[in-house]
């Protein structure tokens, strides 16, 4: 029985499977993304909500700026889970939405709101930022630019 396990435990491990990657958001890089979207969004004398999350969607950092809605907070959150879980910027779902694929909104976490932006370390996607704003234009802009900076 001890063979078999230690046998299943090495293919695993030859596999991958078990093993922490080696990229993961920290402090320092949540911090950096929060200070690139809270520069953008001052640029344009504007307000809002900016999330970072894991790659599994889990919340890493948030901050609600002065004057932003109360709506905003959820919003940047879901904006950054859909954006962390699949891979794709959230705007992705939104405009498969405009041009009339409603199937999206049962897409599970799947928030159909431009804004979320992946995070990615060393070419693997490591988390996602969200943004929320008054200004759909503005969450786009300031979420890209926080994950170029990252890099």
């Amino acid at each position: 029985m001890k063979i078999r396990a230690s046998v299943a435990l090495s293919l695993l491990l030859a596999a991958g499977i078990g093993q922490a990657s080696a990229a993961a958001l920290d402090a320092s890089h949540t911090n950096q993304v929060i200070t690139s979207v809270k520069n953008s969004i001052s640029a344009q004398h504007s307000t809002g909500c900016v999330a970072v999350v894991d790659a599994s969607g889990t919340l890493l950092a948030f901050q609600r700026l002065d004057g932003a809605s109360p709506g905003c907070v959820d919003a940047a959150i879901g904006k950054a889970r859909t954006s962390a879980l699949y891979h794709a910027p959230s705007l992705k779902f939104m405009q498969r939405l405009q041009s009339g694929e409603t199937t999206v909104l049962a897409i599970p976490h799947a928030v159909a709101l431009g804004g979320g932006f992946p995070l990615t370390l060393q070419n693997e996607v490591v988390g996602a930022v969200g943004v929320s704003t008054p200004k759909q234009d503005l969450d786009n802009q300031a979420s890209e630019a926080a994950a170029q900076a990252l890099k």
